[in-house]
This record gives C-alpha cells, sequence and structure tokens, in this order.
C-alpha cells in the first residue's frame, strides 16, 4: 500500500497528533520518570514540554544570533 497523500490544509484542530520516539540513557530515564511523578503528569507529556521549550529557546537564540550577525 501507497503512503497517504498528504492533506492540504493544516490540521488545525489536531494537536500533538505526531509523534517521535527518543531513546534514553537509564540516568536521563530515571530523572524524567522522577520529574514526572514529581509533577504528577504522564512521563511522555512532561517529555513533550520540556523538548517544546527547548526548541523554543533554541530558536529565540538563532533568531537573537541572526540579528547580530
Amino acid at each position: 500500500q501507497g503512503a497517504l497523500p498528504m492533506p492540504e490544509e493544516p490540521r488545525l484542530n489536531h494537536k500533538h497528533v505526531n509523534q517521535t520516539k527518543v531513546l534514553l540513557d537509564d540516568e536521563f530515564e530515571q530523572w524524567l520518570q522522577c520529574a514526572a511523578r514529581i509533577h504528577r503528569t504522564p512521563k511522555a507529556v512532561l517529555a513533550r514540554e520540556i523538548l517544546k521549550s527547548w526548541l523554543l529557546e533554541s530558536v529565540d537564540d538563532f533568531k537573537r544570533d541572526s540579528r547580530v550577525a
């Protein structure tokens, strides 16, 4: 079977539908599990929020550096 065609318009009402698999060392897995317990949130949700925060910060840094250069 072939791949599904790409939608012509973005999925405006569908958040968090893309999945990315991440392999962590035992140490980072334990930290993530512990942080998820502390924050009383599912581990996957916490991992997503950490990744989103880091990406947004990285984009801001890149934009700032691009303006300076």
